[in-house]
Protein backbone atom coordinates (compact mmCIF):
# COMPACT_ATOMS: atom_id res chain seq x y z
CA UNK A 1 0.00 0.00 0.00
CA UNK A 2 2.89 1.96 1.10
CA UNK A 3 3.67 1.97 -2.53
CA UNK A 4 0.30 3.01 -4.15
CA UNK A 5 0.16 6.24 -2.07
CA UNK A 6 3.92 6.89 -3.57
CA UNK A 7 2.37 6.43 -7.17
CA UNK A 8 -0.04 9.05 -6.54
CA UNK A 9 2.91 11.56 -4.37
CA UNK A 10 4.65 11.23 -7.83
CA UNK A 11 1.88 11.86 -10.29
CA UNK A 12 0.65 15.32 -8.17
CA UNK A 13 4.48 16.24 -8.13
CA UNK A 14 3.94 15.74 -12.04
CA UNK A 15 1.19 18.68 -11.67
CA UNK A 16 -1.40 15.56 -12.94
CA UNK A 17 -5.02 14.96 -11.55
CA UNK A 18 -5.29 11.58 -11.46
CA UNK A 19 -8.36 9.62 -10.12
CA UNK A 20 -8.06 6.89 -7.10
CA UNK A 21 -10.74 4.08 -7.25
CA UNK A 22 -11.68 2.63 -4.49
CA UNK A 23 -14.06 -0.77 -3.83
CA UNK A 24 -16.23 0.19 -0.47
CA UNK A 25 -18.67 -2.44 -0.49
CA UNK A 26 -19.51 -5.87 -2.22
CA UNK A 27 -22.02 -8.74 -2.49
CA UNK A 28 -21.93 -11.92 -4.12
CA UNK A 29 -18.77 -13.19 -5.96
CA UNK A 30 -16.50 -10.53 -7.11
CA UNK A 31 -12.63 -10.74 -8.00
CA UNK A 32 -10.84 -8.01 -5.50
CA UNK A 33 -12.11 -7.66 -1.71
CA UNK A 34 -13.47 -4.30 0.06
CA UNK A 35 -10.17 -1.88 -0.01
CA UNK A 36 -8.79 -2.92 -3.44
CA UNK A 37 -7.85 0.10 -4.99
CA UNK A 38 -6.71 1.54 -8.45
CA UNK A 39 -4.82 4.61 -9.78
CA UNK A 40 -6.10 5.59 -12.78
CA UNK A 41 -4.27 8.69 -14.77
CA UNK A 42 -5.88 11.34 -17.26
CA UNK A 43 -4.49 9.23 -20.14
CA UNK A 44 -6.05 6.22 -19.54
CA UNK A 45 -3.19 4.39 -18.07
CA UNK A 46 -3.72 3.00 -14.71
CA UNK A 47 -1.90 0.64 -11.71
CA UNK A 48 -3.53 -1.62 -9.54
CA UNK A 49 -6.58 -3.49 -10.37
CA UNK A 50 -9.93 -3.48 -8.96
CA UNK A 51 -10.67 -6.85 -10.75
CA UNK A 52 -9.29 -6.82 -14.43
CA UNK A 53 -12.19 -7.03 -17.03
CA UNK A 54 -14.85 -7.61 -14.05
CA UNK A 55 -16.15 -4.05 -14.66
CA UNK A 56 -12.95 -2.05 -14.26
CA UNK A 57 -13.53 -0.84 -17.79
CA UNK A 58 -16.65 1.09 -16.79
CA UNK A 59 -14.43 1.93 -13.61
CA UNK A 60 -11.93 4.08 -15.38
CA UNK A 61 -14.02 5.69 -17.86
CA UNK A 62 -16.00 7.28 -15.11
CA UNK A 63 -12.39 7.94 -13.54
CA UNK A 64 -11.66 10.00 -16.17
CA UNK A 65 -14.71 12.15 -15.59
CA UNK A 66 -13.87 12.46 -11.79
CA UNK A 67 -10.47 13.82 -13.19
CA UNK A 68 -12.42 16.15 -15.56
CA UNK A 69 -14.65 17.72 -13.07
CA UNK A 70 -12.67 17.18 -9.57
CA UNK A 71 -15.12 15.62 -8.44
CA UNK A 72 -15.79 12.46 -6.44
CA UNK A 73 -18.64 9.27 -7.24
CA UNK A 74 -20.03 6.37 -6.10
CA UNK A 75 -20.72 3.82 -8.89
CA UNK A 76 -22.03 0.50 -8.62
CA UNK A 77 -20.46 -2.02 -10.85
CA UNK A 78 -23.03 -4.77 -11.17
CA UNK A 79 -21.33 -8.24 -12.51
CA UNK A 80 -24.98 -10.60 -12.46
CA UNK A 81 -25.61 -10.44 -15.90
CA UNK A 82 -26.49 -13.59 -17.41
CA UNK A 83 -23.75 -15.78 -17.67
CA UNK A 84 -22.50 -18.19 -20.73
CA UNK A 85 -19.16 -19.86 -21.78
CA UNK A 86 -18.35 -17.11 -23.99
CA UNK A 87 -19.05 -14.39 -21.32
CA UNK A 88 -15.25 -13.17 -19.64
CA UNK A 89 -14.27 -14.07 -15.98
CA UNK A 90 -16.68 -15.81 -13.52
CA UNK A 91 -17.97 -12.57 -11.46
CA UNK A 92 -21.40 -12.82 -10.44
CA UNK A 93 -21.76 -9.99 -7.48
CA UNK A 94 -21.57 -6.34 -7.13
CA UNK A 95 -19.45 -3.63 -6.49
CA UNK A 96 -19.56 -0.13 -4.89
CA UNK A 97 -16.87 1.90 -5.89
CA UNK A 98 -15.42 5.22 -4.45
CA UNK A 99 -13.59 7.11 -7.33
CA UNK A 100 -12.10 10.55 -6.41
CA UNK A 101 -10.04 13.39 -7.53
CA UNK A 102 -6.19 13.57 -6.53
CA UNK A 103 -5.38 16.30 -5.09
CA UNK A 104 -8.58 16.18 -3.62
CA UNK A 105 -10.90 19.29 -4.75
CA UNK A 106 -11.48 20.94 -1.42
CA UNK A 107 -10.09 24.08 0.91
CA UNK A 108 -7.61 21.97 2.27
CA UNK A 109 -6.44 19.95 -0.45
CA UNK A 110 -2.47 20.95 0.62
CA UNK A 111 -2.81 19.61 4.29
CA UNK A 112 -3.88 15.90 2.30
CA UNK A 113 -0.95 16.02 -0.26
CA UNK A 114 1.64 16.59 2.54
CA UNK A 115 0.07 13.57 4.15
CA UNK A 116 0.54 11.21 1.22
CA UNK A 117 4.20 11.55 2.63
CA UNK A 118 3.21 9.48 5.80
CA UNK A 119 0.78 7.35 3.96
CA UNK A 120 3.60 6.48 2.11
CA UNK A 121 6.68 5.34 4.86
CA UNK A 122 4.23 4.77 7.82
CA UNK A 123 1.02 2.76 7.97
CA UNK A 124 -1.13 4.97 9.73
CA UNK A 125 -3.78 3.33 12.56
CA UNK A 126 -6.50 3.72 9.91
CA UNK A 127 -7.74 6.27 7.61
CA UNK A 128 -10.97 7.71 6.82
CA UNK A 129 -13.02 9.13 3.46
CA UNK A 130 -15.88 10.67 3.53
CA UNK A 131 -18.42 9.75 0.80
CA UNK A 132 -20.43 11.42 -1.97
CA UNK A 133 -22.83 13.63 -3.11
CA UNK A 134 -20.87 16.09 -0.44
CA UNK A 135 -17.39 17.18 -0.52
CA UNK A 136 -15.04 14.59 0.00
CA UNK A 137 -13.28 14.85 3.48
CA UNK A 138 -10.14 12.71 4.46
CA UNK A 139 -9.29 11.81 8.33
CA UNK A 140 -5.85 9.90 9.04
CA UNK A 141 -6.01 8.34 12.42
CA UNK A 142 -2.11 7.91 13.58
CA UNK A 143 -1.01 5.29 16.30
CA UNK A 144 -1.07 7.52 18.95
CA UNK A 145 -4.67 8.06 19.22
CA UNK A 146 -4.37 12.05 17.14
CA UNK A 147 -6.57 12.34 14.32
CA UNK A 148 -4.92 14.70 11.62
CA UNK A 149 -8.72 16.11 10.12
CA UNK A 150 -11.88 16.30 12.18
CA UNK A 151 -13.22 12.52 13.35
CA UNK A 152 -16.58 13.36 13.79
CA UNK A 153 -17.92 12.54 16.83
CA UNK A 154 -21.23 10.31 15.99
CA UNK A 155 -18.91 7.72 14.74
CA UNK A 156 -15.91 7.83 16.83
CA UNK A 157 -17.12 4.61 18.35
CA UNK A 158 -18.00 2.33 15.63
CA UNK A 159 -14.58 3.72 13.79
CA UNK A 160 -12.68 2.53 17.13
CA UNK A 161 -14.32 -0.71 17.47
CA UNK A 162 -13.73 -0.95 13.69
CA UNK A 163 -9.89 -0.27 14.21
CA UNK A 164 -9.56 -3.05 16.98
CA UNK A 165 -11.03 -5.66 14.76
CA UNK A 166 -8.55 -4.51 11.74
CA UNK A 167 -11.62 -4.31 9.72
CA UNK A 168 -11.79 -2.21 6.40
CA UNK A 169 -15.49 -1.13 5.35
CA UNK A 170 -18.37 1.36 5.55
CA UNK A 171 -19.27 3.44 8.92
CA UNK A 172 -22.32 3.90 9.67
CA UNK A 173 -23.80 6.60 12.08
CA UNK A 174 -24.91 6.25 15.30
CA UNK A 175 -28.50 5.26 15.12
CA UNK A 176 -28.90 5.33 11.17
CA UNK A 177 -28.22 2.21 8.87
CA UNK A 178 -27.15 5.52 6.44
CA UNK A 179 -22.76 5.00 5.65
CA UNK A 180 -21.39 8.54 5.32
CA UNK A 181 -17.59 7.19 5.80
CA UNK A 182 -15.43 4.62 4.41
CA UNK A 183 -12.86 3.17 6.90
CA UNK A 184 -9.55 1.78 5.28
CA UNK A 185 -8.30 -0.32 8.29
CA UNK A 186 -4.13 -1.55 7.57
CA UNK A 187 -3.58 -4.68 6.81
CA UNK A 188 -0.89 -6.66 8.66
CA UNK A 189 0.08 -10.00 7.90
CA UNK A 190 -1.05 -12.60 9.76
CA UNK A 191 1.34 -14.74 11.91
CA UNK A 192 1.14 -18.57 12.43
CA UNK A 193 2.35 -19.81 15.59
CA UNK A 194 2.97 -23.44 15.50
CA UNK A 195 3.23 -25.01 19.25
CA UNK A 196 4.18 -28.67 18.42
CA UNK A 197 6.54 -29.86 15.20
CA UNK A 198 5.51 -32.91 14.68
CA UNK A 199 3.90 -34.49 11.59
CA UNK A 200 0.83 -32.24 10.97
CA UNK A 201 3.14 -29.32 11.73
CA UNK A 202 5.34 -29.48 8.48
CA UNK A 203 2.55 -29.72 6.11
CA UNK A 204 0.68 -26.46 7.95
CA UNK A 205 3.69 -24.55 8.08
CA UNK A 206 4.24 -25.17 4.52
CA UNK A 207 0.61 -24.46 3.50
CA UNK A 208 0.83 -21.34 5.41
CA UNK A 209 3.79 -20.04 4.02
CA UNK A 210 2.41 -20.34 0.57
CA UNK A 211 -0.53 -17.70 2.09
CA UNK A 212 1.92 -15.55 2.92
CA UNK A 213 1.98 -16.09 6.71
CA UNK A 214 4.89 -14.93 9.02
CA UNK A 215 5.45 -18.50 10.99
CA UNK A 216 6.85 -19.84 14.15
CA UNK A 217 7.72 -23.05 15.14
CA UNK A 218 8.47 -23.88 18.52
CA UNK A 219 8.96 -27.37 20.02
CA UNK A 220 11.14 -28.42 23.27
CA UNK A 221 12.91 -31.21 20.55
CA UNK A 222 15.38 -29.30 18.73
CA UNK A 223 15.93 -32.76 16.28
CA UNK A 224 12.22 -31.74 14.69
CA UNK A 225 12.68 -27.88 14.84
CA UNK A 226 15.05 -27.38 12.24
CA UNK A 227 14.98 -25.27 8.65
CA UNK A 228 15.31 -28.92 6.64
CA UNK A 229 11.89 -29.55 8.47
CA UNK A 230 10.50 -26.07 7.73
CA UNK A 231 11.83 -24.47 5.23
CA UNK A 232 9.46 -21.69 5.08
CA UNK A 233 9.25 -20.75 8.84
CA UNK A 234 10.51 -17.21 9.65
CA UNK A 235 11.31 -18.42 13.21
CA UNK A 236 12.37 -21.85 14.99
CA UNK A 237 12.44 -21.87 18.76
CA UNK A 238 13.48 -24.92 20.79
CA UNK A 239 12.33 -23.95 24.07
CA UNK A 240 10.06 -25.43 26.66
CA UNK A 241 6.82 -24.75 25.73
CA UNK A 242 5.12 -22.59 29.03
CA UNK A 243 8.44 -20.80 29.10
CA UNK A 244 8.92 -19.85 25.35
CA UNK A 245 5.09 -19.05 25.23
CA UNK A 246 5.22 -16.63 28.13
CA UNK A 247 8.22 -14.77 26.62
CA UNK A 248 6.85 -14.26 22.76
CA UNK A 249 4.89 -11.41 21.39
CA UNK A 250 1.43 -12.87 20.96
CA UNK A 251 -0.75 -9.77 19.46
CA UNK A 252 -4.46 -9.67 17.47
CA UNK A 253 -2.60 -10.61 14.63
CA UNK A 254 -1.16 -13.83 16.06
CA UNK A 255 -2.86 -17.28 15.21
CA UNK A 256 -2.07 -20.10 17.78
CA UNK A 257 -2.48 -23.58 16.96
CA UNK A 258 -1.95 -26.18 19.71
CA UNK A 259 -0.51 -29.20 18.94
CA UNK A 260 1.91 -30.71 20.35
CA UNK A 261 3.46 -34.60 20.66
CA UNK A 262 1.15 -34.73 24.10
CA UNK A 263 -2.20 -33.51 25.04
CA UNK A 264 -0.66 -32.50 28.76
CA UNK A 265 1.70 -30.14 26.72
CA UNK A 266 -1.13 -28.66 24.88
CA UNK A 267 -3.19 -27.92 27.73
CA UNK A 268 -0.25 -26.38 29.66
CA UNK A 269 0.33 -24.16 26.27
CA UNK A 270 -3.42 -23.40 26.32
CA UNK A 271 -3.27 -22.28 29.94
CA UNK A 272 0.00 -19.75 28.99
CA UNK A 273 -1.89 -18.45 25.73
CA UNK A 274 -5.46 -18.22 27.34
CA UNK A 275 -5.85 -14.23 27.68
CA UNK A 276 -3.40 -13.05 25.15
CA UNK A 277 -5.21 -10.82 22.69
CA UNK A 278 -4.32 -14.19 20.03
CA UNK A 279 -6.61 -13.88 16.95
CA UNK A 280 -7.04 -17.80 17.38
CA UNK A 281 -6.56 -20.29 19.34
CA UNK A 282 -6.99 -23.94 18.38
CA UNK A 283 -6.27 -27.25 20.08
CA UNK A 284 -6.19 -30.52 18.89
CA UNK A 285 -7.91 -33.19 20.74
CA UNK A 286 -10.93 -35.96 20.12
CA UNK A 287 -14.27 -34.18 21.30
CA UNK A 288 -14.37 -36.43 24.19
CA UNK A 289 -10.91 -35.71 25.45
CA UNK A 290 -11.68 -32.14 25.01
CA UNK A 291 -14.98 -31.97 26.73
CA UNK A 292 -13.11 -33.40 30.05
CA UNK A 293 -10.08 -31.17 29.72
CA UNK A 294 -12.01 -28.03 29.56
CA UNK A 295 -14.29 -29.24 32.61
CA UNK A 296 -10.99 -30.11 34.56
CA UNK A 297 -9.74 -26.34 33.41
CA UNK A 298 -12.83 -24.64 35.20
CA UNK A 299 -12.76 -26.66 38.16
CA UNK A 300 -8.86 -26.87 39.33
CA UNK A 301 -8.10 -23.88 37.62
CA UNK A 302 -10.72 -21.91 37.84
CA UNK A 303 -10.82 -20.78 34.11
CA UNK A 304 -13.92 -19.02 32.99
CA UNK A 305 -16.03 -21.16 30.55
CA UNK A 306 -16.41 -17.63 28.18
CA UNK A 307 -12.64 -18.01 28.11
CA UNK A 308 -12.20 -21.27 26.54
CA UNK A 309 -15.37 -20.53 24.07
CA UNK A 310 -12.66 -19.04 22.20
CA UNK A 311 -10.74 -22.24 21.71
CA UNK A 312 -11.41 -23.55 18.35
CA UNK A 313 -10.76 -27.34 20.08
CA UNK A 314 -11.19 -29.98 18.50
CA UNK A 315 -9.58 -28.18 15.95
CA UNK A 316 -10.30 -27.34 11.75
CA UNK A 317 -13.46 -27.44 9.71
CA UNK A 318 -15.24 -30.39 9.57
CA UNK A 319 -14.28 -31.98 6.11
CA UNK A 320 -13.61 -35.03 7.36
CA UNK A 321 -9.80 -34.90 7.36
CA UNK A 322 -7.84 -38.21 8.48
CA UNK A 323 -4.23 -37.78 7.30
CA UNK A 324 -1.53 -35.30 8.44
CA UNK A 325 -1.53 -33.21 5.44
CA UNK A 326 -5.79 -33.57 5.30
CA UNK A 327 -5.70 -32.26 9.04
CA UNK A 328 -3.35 -29.29 8.28
CA UNK A 329 -5.41 -28.07 5.41
CA UNK A 330 -8.78 -28.05 7.75
CA UNK A 331 -6.98 -26.39 10.26
CA UNK A 332 -5.50 -23.77 8.07
CA UNK A 333 -9.36 -23.77 6.24
CA UNK A 334 -10.20 -22.62 9.72
CA UNK A 335 -7.95 -20.36 10.44
CA UNK A 336 -8.54 -18.56 6.93
CA UNK A 337 -12.23 -18.38 7.88
CA UNK A 338 -11.22 -16.51 11.20
CA UNK A 339 -9.24 -14.08 9.25
CA UNK A 340 -11.40 -13.22 6.55
CA UNK A 341 -14.23 -13.65 8.25
CA UNK A 342 -16.26 -16.77 6.94
CA UNK A 343 -19.26 -18.35 7.60
CA UNK A 344 -17.90 -22.27 7.58
CA UNK A 345 -18.75 -24.58 10.26
CA UNK A 346 -16.00 -25.33 12.67
CA UNK A 347 -15.56 -28.71 14.71
CA UNK A 348 -15.63 -27.40 17.26
CA UNK A 349 -19.23 -25.29 17.17
CA UNK A 350 -21.06 -27.91 18.96
CA UNK A 351 -19.08 -26.96 21.89
CA UNK A 352 -17.98 -22.93 21.46
CA UNK A 353 -22.03 -22.37 21.40
CA UNK A 354 -23.30 -24.44 24.11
Amino acid sequence: MHQFYRNIQQAIDDNLTVAVATIIRIAGSVPREVGAKMLIHPEGRHKGTIGGGCGEAEVMQVALDVIQSRRGAIMRVDLTGDISLESDGICGGIMDVLVEPWPPAEEEASIWVEQLTTLASASPAGYLTSLPPGPIRHVVLQEDGTAIGALPADIQAEVMKMLSERRTGLVMRDKSAEPVWFLEAPQVAPKLLIVGAGHIAAPLAQMAAALDFGITVLDDRPSFVNAGRFPGADRLIVDQFEKALSEHTIDADTYIVLITRGHQYDVASLITVIDSPAAYIGMIGSRRRIKGVFELLEREEGIAPEKLKRVYSPIGLEIGAVTPAEIAIAILAEIINVYRRGKAPSSSDYRRLS
